[in-house]
């Protein structure tokens, strides 16, 4: 099972703006690819993250603690790469 940094900034966004054309606005992406990244990602852990017969979306409880923990990896991730985004000759 591979969960891919991208899904989990894609679940975040979701959460976020109750939406999933809201999160790909932001993410600047399709509405498709998100809603299809989200779905993969609930497949391969087989948790329904968001209830989609609601507007605006809504989190499930399982989904809760996987946004949370989403979160947080998306902050490590952050804290590990901030040295070097000053860095000459980095391309991001």
């Amino acid at each position: 099972m591979l969960i891919t940094l991208r899904q989990l900034q894609y679940v975040i966004a979701v959460a976020d703006t109750g939406s999933f054309s809201k999160a790909a606005d932001i993410c600047h992406a399709e509405q498709s690819t998100v809603s299809q990244q989200v779905k993969s990602m609930e497949e391969k852990i087989g948790v329904i993250i968001f209830d989609r017969n609601t507007l605006p979306v809504k989190v499930t409880p399982e989904g809760l603690n996987i946004i949370s923990q989403a979160k947080h990896i998306i902050e490590k991730v952050e804290e590990l790469l901030a040295p070097f985004k000053t860095k000459p000759g980095n391309f991001s």
